[in-house]
């Protein structure tokens, strides 16, 4: 199994950009998918942790519910 470093592909920043924010993204004319800063990906992490492990709670159910929402948005 590859370690998490070896599966990051690097790409060059755009140049009319400071950083890409979490949300659908697409290459040229590739299919549309979901990019996800480490920071909201830290607490989708956790929110599905709470979720498998039988702990829901409303702040939990929101978070998902975000999460749910931004794959949505990647649809063609």
């Amino acid at each position: 199994m590859e370690s998490p470093k070896e599966c990051v592909v690097m790409c060059s920043m755009p140049e009319d950009r400071n950083r890409v924010e979490t949300g659908a993204i697409q290459f040229g004319g590739d299919w549309p998918g979901v990019f996800i800063r480490g920071d909201n990906a830290a607490y989708y992490s956790m929110a599905l942790d709470s979720l498998l492990s039988g702990n829901v709670d409303p702040m939990t159910l929101g978070i998902l519910s975000g999460l749910n929402e931004l794959l949505k948005s990647s649809h063609v």
